[in-house]
């Protein structure tokens, strides 16, 4: 396991550049929503509307969220899956004006269209849908409500950073995971639909006149700092090499990187551990 960590790639290629825009793993679209309306809505959703959105493995901490269209035509149905012709709106979107108008604002065919989110102090675990991308017909848009620069979305190990009232692509089918460090509650619209002429038009678009600056999160950063460490210390790599059980042993490198001085998460370890493509590795690390 120690060694499996210690080959880890931490760094990707720039995935900004590309063609066609279809292919690329994020884009800010050429919309922008009134943020302040955005939100004058959410007052009109009850706090017991939410619902938890995911299961225990694919979060830490609160992820909740409330559906304006769904398949049941239900509020609390979340599942995104489904024939656009079987979804429909809910009676909680008649309520939410300026989200439905926004949500409209997108010509495409629409199958759900969900309010998530994301409380303070929590996070996803990092995760990833294969099917869900432009490339096989499907279509996410987040138009984040409500959000600040201490939200990191990281999509294919870079961080992106919507603001509120901006609409984005956001490729999915890429190892992803989102992580509140603020001490506020984040919410996003996701909207997902059928790819058509007027989507693929938009992103050509959006890809032509706008590039999208992203970063590498501090934590990435911090944990490819202290793997390099751990090269040197033969006591960490001896509190390590027994490990051989993925879950303790990520949490055994957070706490032992917090200790060092190297502030980083347990998503981030998680993600560094599902880039080693090497054979051996599955043999190593008991899923």
């Amino acid at each position: 396991m120690l060694k499996a960590f210690q080959s880890l790639p931490l760094k990707r290629g720039d995935f900004e550049i590309g063609s066609p825009a279809v292919n690329r793993p994020w884009i800010k679209l050429p919309l922008m929503f009134d943020p302040a309306r955005l939100r004058s809505d959410i007052g009109a959703i009850s706090s017991a509307a939410w619902v938890s959105h995911g299961s225990g493995d694919e979060s830490l901490g609160e992820w909740n969220g409330v559906a304006l269209r769904s398949k049941s035509g239900l509020s609390e149905d979340l599942a995104p899956w489904g024939a656009a012709e079987e979804f429909r709106d809910t009676p909680l979107s008649a309520r939410c004006i300026q989200l439905q108008a926004a949500a409209e604002a997108l010509k495409f065919e629409k199958r759900s269209v969900r309010l998530l989110r994301l409380h303070a102090a929590s996070q996803t675990c990092e995760i990833r849908f294969p099917d869900l991308c432009m490339t096989r017909g499907e279509v996410r848009i987040h138009i984040p409500v409500i959000t600040d620069e201490d939200v990191e979305i990281v999509v294919a190990n870079r961080r992106v950073m919507p603001r509120p009232g901006e609409a984005w692509s956001i490729d999915f089918s890429q190892p992803h995971f989102i992580h509140n460090r603020s001490s506020n509650d984040c919410i996003y619209m996701v909207i997902d639909g059928v790819t058509n002429d007027w989507a693929i038009a938009l992103l050509e678009n959006a890809a032509r006149n706008a590039m999208t600056e992203t970063f590498e999160p501090a934590g990435v950063a911090n944990l490819r700092a202290f793997r390099e460490m751990v090269f040197e210390d033969a006591e960490i790599q001896a509190k390590l090499l027994d490990i051989t059980d993925r879950r303790l042993f990520i949490q055994e490198v957070v706490r032992v990187g917090a200790q060092c001085g190297y502030a980083f998460y347990s998503a981030e370890v998680e993600s560094a551990l599902n880039q080693s493509k090497h054979d051996w590795l599955m043999r190593l690390v008991a899923i």
